[in-house]
């Protein structure tokens, strides 16, 4: 009912990209849907969920430079932008090396309350999220693995300004382990 405050509806996103031939081969989809549902005046359940698949073709890797990335404020926020996932550590830096992946899931929830029950108008919306994801690649020796499903929890406000649409997030990570990036 609203591009920029949606209180009802649903937006779904599919993509395929295809590249069957040259020097890189790979295919790789994406699907998001995201809900939104009035629960009162003023109070919006929104649910995002998104999926990813790549694959290299003819027996070539996927490019690294088209993998999937999470983490950071488009997915889970608590973690660092592009952190989950495979890595590897540097031999030079000893420092890891964030790869991306394949496979791709995020899950988010947000309980989106409109400031203007309180006279601040419809430019402004808050409330609590909980958000889930991770990014899976092909594993071998020199690769570790990112793991289990990473969550967060927190609170966040969207500011529609005149110079664009702000997001502001206060996260806490539920299950990070010892090698993940915080923010």
């Amino acid at each position: 009912d609203s591009v920029l405050n949606p209180t009802t509806g649903a937006y779904q996103r599919a993509m395929f990209e295809l590249s069957p031939g040259g020097d890189i081969k790979y295919y790789k989809a994406t699907y998001q849907h995201q809900r939104f549902f009035a629960v009162t005046r003023g109070l919006v359940l929104m649910l995002n969920g998104e999926l990813g698949y790549a694959k290299g073709l003819s027996g070539e890797a996927m490019p690294f430079y088209k993998n999937f990335y999470a983490g950071g404020v488009s997915s889970v926020r608590g973690y660092d932008t592009a952190s989950l996932g495979p890595y590897e550590i540097s031999n030079t830096s000893n420092d890891e090396v964030r790869l991306g992946g394949t496979r791709r899931f995020v899950f988010n929830a947000e309980l989106l309350m409109s400031a203007e029950t309180i006279g601040m108008g419809k430019a402004v919306r808050f409330g609590p999220f909980f958000d889930a994801g991770q990014v899976y690649g092909e594993s071998d020796g020199e690769v570790k693995d990112g793991g289990s499903i990473r969550m967060s929890a927190g609170l966040a406000a969207t500011w529609i300004s005149p110079l664009g649409p702000f997001k502001f997030s206060l996260a806490q990570a539920l299950n990070d382990e010892n090698d993940d990036k915080l923010q």
